[in-house]
């Protein structure tokens, strides 16, 4: 018998950025893979293109945007900040995420109406705005820097030859899915910290949807490096969203397609939006401006995604009964 109870999502008291994001030193480095060396591993002087593994922005706080403030500045959590969020969501999922105020043309044309407020309002109230929704994502944005650093390197030396150079020789005999497996804990921070784990699962998925598309990853093309990260960050965005409002996305609908299809949904549309965003930041991946690069696409992304819908804003949705996703 467990004791332990299901999570029940965000929560109104939390701060919008914890103080143990950015600010606090540099961030751990990665634990070599499984079986793999200790000794070796490139270090700051390592060879040029390594990766060095949560050595991302010191200060965690991404390069662009016009909302100013780090962790623990500005105004304090909005009470009932996911109400409206949820409530919106649920509308969304209980209807097996139909088109429903669907409109054609334009970012999140055709995408249900409701999925656009939840997530409009899970970035402007929940999460107090793009840039502090972009700040909480420290991990992922670091790891997804991570994988763009051997992506790059790979681009040119090849898998094998990059895993080398990381001092990770004995990987280079695996076959190539194996080898970007076994590069989690180099990608992404270890440790069993919620946020760690929203940043290994964006990329284990990311990992699965690449190889199932027969991309080459042995040499990655950069239309294969543009993807495998455009597909990181839609994830990881994901996993926060679904994390935060969306916790009995899979309980609500009526069956299992409609799980299936709210989840297709909500993937689509953040993708839309991240792909969006790495057009305007440019499709170009410089290893000495890499951080800066993936937490502007970040920033882009989210700010995309909270003023993708020009309805009226969520006024009357807030008096509703709520009982439903309590």
């Amino acid at each position: 018998m467990g004791t332990s109870n299901p999570f029940g999502g965000g929560n109104n008291r939390n701060p919008l950025v914890p103080d143990w994001v950015g600010g606090a030193g540099p961030a751990p480095g990665g634990s070599p893979p499984a079986g793999a060396p200790v000794s070796g591993a490139p270090g700051p002087g390592g060879p040029p293109g390594a990766p060095a593994p949560g050595n991302a922005n010191p200060s965690n706080a991404p390069a662009g945007g016009n909302n100013s403030g780090g962790p623990g500045d500005g105004d304090a959590p909005a009470p009932n900040r996911f109400q409206s969020a949820r409530t919106n969501f649920f509308k969304f999922a209980k209807a097996g995420g139909g088109a429903a105020g669907g409109v054609g043309g334009g970012r999140g044309g055709g995408t249900n109406r409701n999925l656009r407020r939840a997530v409009r309002s899970f970035i402007g109230k929940s999460s107090g705005g793009a840039r502090r929704a972009t700040q909480r994502m420290a991990s992922e944005r670091s790891a997804t820097a991570n994988l763009g650093r051997i992506l790059s390197t790979a681009g040119t030396a090849g898998i094998q030859e990059t895993v080398r150079r990381l001092g990770f020789a004995q990987l280079a005999t695996l076959p190539v899915q194996d080898i970007y497996a076994a590069l989690v804990d180099v990608i992404c921070e270890p440790g069993g910290e919620l946020d760690e784990s929203f940043a290994r699962e964006a990329y284990i998925k990311a990992l699965t949807e690449i190889s199932e598309a027969k991309a080459d990853l042995e040499r990655p093309s950069p239309e294969t490096t543009v993807s495998f990260l455009a597909s990181f960050i839609t994830n990881a965005i994901q996993n926060r969203l679904l994390n935060a409002i969306g916790n009995k996305v899979v309980s609500i609908p009526l069956d299992v397609a409609s799980v299936q299809n709210v989840e297709q949904q909500i993937n689509d549309y953040i993708r839309g939006n991240v792909n969006d965003a790495m057009a305007e930041a440019g499709e170009d991946f410089p290893v000495e401006r890499i951080v800066s690069t993936i937490d502007d696409i970040y920033e882009r992304s989210v700010v995309l995604l909270e003023g993708s819908d020009h309805e009226s804003s969520d006024n009357g949705f807030e008096a509703e009964d709520h009982s439903e996703i309590a």
